[in-house]
């Protein structure tokens, strides 16, 4: 083992695997959320004269078109994909700050060095 993998508690391979996992399933959530999308707005299109039937007012109808086409894929899919991209991201950012912090330590080292001399 390295010196550095003694030092830390973490894994910095685990953490990029996890975050580029993370960018994965958010991919795959935002492509179902898609096709759930599309699924419902064909569904619509097919039966849209049994909804015109089932909704003749236009209010009731506006909320039952915006609860199907847009909440749905909207809570499930996208918000997922948010979230998992901000995960991806924070972890990307958090290993950003640690290897920052990681190489002025080796600067301050490279310096105490110096002044030995």
């Amino acid at each position: 083992m390295s010196e550095k993998e003694t030092t830390t508690f973490h894994n910095e391979d685990a953490i990029f695997r996890i975050a580029m996992w993370a960018n994965i399933v958010s991919w795959a959530a935002l492509v179902f959320a898609l096709l759930q999308f599309g699924n419902v707005a064909y569904s619509l299109y097919s039966q849209w004269d049994q909804f015109v039937m089932a909704y003749p007012e236009i209010f009731p109808r506006i909320a039952v078109l915006g609860n199907a086409l847009f909440l749905e894929p909207l809570v499930g899919g996208v918000f997922a994909f948010l979230a998992l991209r901000g995960v991806s991201q924070g972890l990307y950012l958090l290993m950003d700050l640690y290897m920052d912090v990681e190489e002025y330590d080796d600067f301050d080292e490279d310096e105490d060095e110096g002044d030995n001399d």
